[in-house]
């Protein structure tokens, strides 16, 4: 048997039996150590699995004789890890899910009243009590409001809507060997993503919802690289309505000078915001309560916060001021290389550009909860960065702000929340931040290395 196989193998055997143990944790926030523990044990298996496959040499008649099998493997363990991980307590998040749910299927309106309305005391159940800010209506786009109706539709339980989310996070994996595929890399590439037990834990142990978002933008890339560009843009548009961060990816996605892209988008949001409208300025009050409100395991944004003297509105305002800078370089750089045909070379630079703009909205957010990270682990598979993977590590220090050894309950907002930890980021952030530096660093000096080495045999041409 070819021995990257044996490899991948082994790694899916142990990653399956850290998934079983974790799976008997229960609630990971009462059990946080054991999770942690058994947590890095995976992620180290994890990466070594994932150098180990993608890095190691192997001669091409080996890798036409075992990459469909070693392909096969990968898929294979990363349905039996989901399903291993699947009865595992989920998130808090979850309560509201079920909640904004059932209040749909009852035909009322999420963005209306708040869980602790007194008009809504009719409906509280078991799942009631664990819902956070309660004093709160929805947050979520449209669409995600629409899975939580129809998983309810199914069944008033926490297996149901897991398994809605999950079946996106599924669905991702297979789509992602497809554009691969389509993109000239290799399929076992997809392991980046299938096996990320930060992946893992998001999706099939916790069951957020954060899995609809990324499969639309995957979904919206390779249309685009199939050249259907009504459809790419329909589905870059549906992930917006999912999670509004895909917004910042709707610029590398509109054909040159063809506005008629934008007036789908706004049709398409009109859409899906109808049935809700009754609310009125509800829409968006929650969001805007949590986007100028909350800040927690933030990175730069924390330092530019300490900088504006503590205000949360400047702060914001920088922030948002350096994400549209960064954005606006990368849509003018990406126009100006923009052919009137749409080549390899050209998708791959807007997935490029897209994976940029995500990674710095990631960078500058003022909350950074670990599922987030998952919006970034699909580019992954494109554009390896030791630098991100290590971040789907070292993000599980995140956990020990929530408990009482390291932080401690506060009220802050009417509620009662965990206090943020902030030397807790170091071990989380530094080696992010040192491995993202010293690969910029030594790509420009490889950069520099090649074009003076370029430069003589250009004097010698020019001269004959």
């Amino acid at each position: 048997m070819h021995k990257r196989l044996i490899v991948l193998i082994t790694a899916g055997l142990v990653l399956e039996l850290l998934c079983i143990l974790t799976a008997t944790v229960g609630d990971i926030m009462q059990n946080i150590t054991k999770f942690s523990f058994l947590y890095m044990v995976s992620f180290i298996v994890y990466l070594f699995a994932v150098f180990f496959i993608l890095k190691m040499p192997s001669s091409p008649e080996e890798d036409k004789r075992y990459s469909g099998k070693i392909l096969w493997t990968i898929l294979v363990f990363s349905l039996v890890f989901r399903l291993s991980l699947l009865p595992l307590t989920p998130s808090n998040d979850m309560f509201r899910y079920v909640w904004e749910g059932r209040l749909q299927v009852n035909g009322l309106n999420p963005y209306s009243s708040p869980p602790e309305s007194s008009t809504l005391e009719h409906l509280r159940d078991k799942f009631y009590s664990g819902i956070g800010h309660k004093q709160l209506t929805t947050i979520y786009p449209p669409l995600t409001l629409m899975i939580f109706a129809i998983a309810e539709l199914f069944s008033h339980s926490f297996l149901s809507m897991k398994t809605a989310f999950l079946t996106f996070d599924v669905l991702s994996i297979f789509l992602l060997v497809k554009f691969l595929r389509v993109m000239g890399k290799e399929p076992v590439h997809v392991l980046i993503y299938a096996w990320s037990p930060l992946v893992l834990m998001s999706f099939a142990a916790r069951g957020h919802c954060d899995s609809l978002q990324i499969f639309f933008v995957i979904l919206a890339l390779y249309l685009h690289s199939m050249k259907k560009q009504i459809q790419s843009f329909i589905s870059i548009s549906l992930s917006t309505m999912s999670k509004f961060v895909s917004i910042i990816i709707v610029p590398f996605i509109i054909p040159r000078g063809k506005i008629k892209y934008l007036i789908i988008l706004f049709l398409l949001i009109l859409l899906l915001y109808a049935p809700y409208s009754g609310a009125g300025r509800g829409l968006f009050s929650t969001l805007f309560h949590f986007g100028t409100q909350y800040h927690y395991n933030d990175s730069v944004h924390f330092l530019i916060f300490c900088l504006s003297l503590g205000s949360p509105f400047i702060s914001k305002i920088i922030t948002i001021i350096i994400l549209c800078s960064v954005i606006y370089c990368l849509c003018k750089k990406h126009l100006q290389k923009n052919p009137t045909e749409i080549t390899l070379d050209t998708d791959t630079t807007i997935i490029k550009y897209s994976y940029m703009s995500i990674g710095t909205f990631l960078i500058l957010a003022p909350t950074v909860h670990p599922w987030y990270i998952t919006w970034i682990v699909p580019f992954l598979c494109f554009f390896p960065n030791k630098a991100w993977l290590v971040l789907t590590g070292s993000v599980v220090f995140y956990y020990f702000m929530n408990h009482p050894s390291f932080s401690r309950l506060i009220e802050y907002n009417q509620e009662w929340v965990w206090q943020e930890v902030q030397w807790l980021k170091i071990p989380e952030y530094i080696p992010f931040y040192f491995l993202l530096i010293y690969g910029g660093i030594r790509k420009r000096l490889l950069a520099n290395k090649c074009s003076q080495s370029a430069l003589p045999k250009l004097v010698m041409n020019t001269q004959a």
